[in-house]
């Protein structure tokens, strides 16, 4: 991964942008974590809320003044009790982002209910319980939502990840829907499809004998970059994406409008 970082502005100052999944493991930048970084280099005060409290930390560690909370958001009590934290301590809500998503592959025939149940748990639900519980404090700021897909909802991607298609598709949709709804009432909502990136994750799907094979499946001839998703994050919930709402922006570097 580059270790090209975000660029500096004064594009969301004086917003609050909490970010569910901003933490990261020991090791790489993750998705949530350069999102949560981006918005905070674009003038935002974040909140970062991770199923881990030490890996929500090392986030607030960069970016040197966020307020930490641990959630699940599966757990819709947990959910709640993260967006009452979020409003004690800052009082507005300008920017939801969703980014909690799990790759679960495995052939159809074996997959179990309970890996269905899991997968939409955490690839769409969870955004459907941050929503719903941020939503009457988005409408107070007029605010954005940015969720975080995969052109996995769009298109088959050579791998058998039935949930992660199913799960991420509905999280679209739920998109639409929402951005549609509350459109009159100030609310805009979008999300990012990334294709392939290079990331911890990313890394770890691959063939370990050929890690260079997903750059050549890229047309670029490279993989995107957790950059590539956090720029176009702060994008979408800034002025400049003001008309843009129900839409699915798709960060692949071309890959998905293949044959």
């Amino acid at each position: 991964m580059t270790d090209r970082g975000p660029s500096r502005s004064e594009r969301l100052a004086g917003r609050l942008c909490v970010v569910f999944g901003g933490g990261a493991p020991n090791g790489g930048v993750s998705v949530g974590q350069a999102a949560a970084l981006a918005y905070a280099a674009a003038g935002a005060e974040v909140v970062v809320v991770d199923a881990r409290h030490e890996n929500g930390h090392r986030t607030a560690a960069l970016i040197g003044d966020a307020l930490v909370i641990e959630a699940d958001v599966t757990d819709e009590a947990s959910v709640a009790a993260a967006i009452e934290r979020t409003i004690a301590a800052h009082g507005r809500i300008d920017v939801l982002h969703n980014n909690v998503g799990v790759p679960m592959s495995g052939d159809f025939a074996t997959l179990t209910g309970e890996q269905w149940t899991r997968g939409m748990a955490l690839n769409c639900i969870g955004a459907a319980l941050t929503t719903r519980h941020a939503l009457p404090h988005l409408i107070e700021r007029g605010g954005a939502i940015v969720n975080v897909s995969s052109i996995a909802a769009i298109r088959h991607t050579g791998m058998n990840y039935a949930i992660y298609n199913a799960s991420k598709a509905a999280l679209d949709q739920m998109t639409v829907a929402v951005a549609l709804e509350y459109a009159a009432a100030g609310i805009r909502a979008n999300a990012i499809l990334p294709g392939l990136l290079d990331t911890d994750m990313g890394r770890s799907l691959a063939d370990p004998d050929d890690l260079s094979a997903r750059n050549r499946r890229s047309p670029t001839g490279a993989q995107g970059d957790v950059w590539d998703v956090a720029n176009a994050a702060v994008f979408l919930a800034s002025d400049e994406a003001r008309y843009i709402n129900g839409h699915l922006l798709v960060v692949d570097g071309g890959l998905s409008r293949r044959c």
